[in-house]
């Protein structure tokens, strides 16, 4: 699909937004451009570049660029989140620096196609690409936790807990982050048996009781075809 098309089925989709038909000079001032640029852009005759393709962007979306065939731009929270990250990463050996940066230059594009600028989502991706690339020994996990500067935090696996109020959401993930603080303290692997006993049992010291299987109604599950 070229730019001319790609154009013309969004004027077509916004004019069904709309819920009426709607003009050229309308699309035009909708999108804050000129009407004789978007005529010749939807002509083909020329491709919207700089502030123009910005604007298209910001209103009809980011595969503008996928179609002109350059990289999407990232947004500006991510790109100060992320320089700030590489310059945290800056405080490792060498060798650390390009796991890090090597790391990045997958996790980037992945946090621009799904709009992900929440801290705690980047720090659990970034250890997924690290645990790709270093040896475990370094602790992936707690090394993503180092560069972002936020508390990881340890989940038992396989296993669920009641929660009695709203409330105990909060509570529930300050006792994930003390999980986290006593396997590193003990140098545990997260994944190990020992490891999940230990952190299985911080959440029992915590109050947080084991969900009984008694509680799940089997009857509102789906029936096998």
């Amino acid at each position: 699909m070229d730019l001319s098309e790609w154009l013309n089925m969004r004027f077509l989709d916004w004019q069904r937004s709309e819920g009426k038909r709607k003009t050229i000079a309308e699309f035009a001032s909708y999108l804050d451009v000129s009407q004789a640029s978007l005529s010749d852009w939807l002509r083909g005759k020329y491709a919207p570049k700089g502030q123009n393709l910005a604007k298209i962007a910001e209103k009809l979306g980011y595969e503008i660029y996928d179609v002109l065939g350059i990289p999407r731009p990232m947004p500006a929270e991510l790109d100060e989140k992320i320089n700030d990250l590489i310059q945290a990463a800056r405080q490792f050996p060498p060798e650390i620096q390009a796991h890090v940066i090597s790391a990045f230059r997958e996790l980037i594009p992945l946090l621009m196609e799904r709009g992900i600028t929440d801290e705690d989502q980047i720090m659990w991706m970034l250890a997924d690409m690290l645990r790709k690339r270093v040896d475990p020994d370094l602790n992936p996990d707690k090394l993503a936790s180092q560069i972002t500067g936020f508390p990881r935090i340890a989940y038992p696996i396989g296993v669920g807990f009641r929660f009695d109020t709203p409330e105990n959401i909060q509570r529930f993930k300050l006792a994930g982050m003390d999980a986290a603080r006593k396997i590193d303290e003990l140098g545990l692997d997260e994944d190990s048996q020992q490891g999940q006993a230990v952190i299985l049992q911080v959440f029992l010291d915590a109050g947080f009781p084991l969900l009984d299987m008694n509680d799940i109604n089997i009857s509102d599950a789906p029936d096998e075809q």
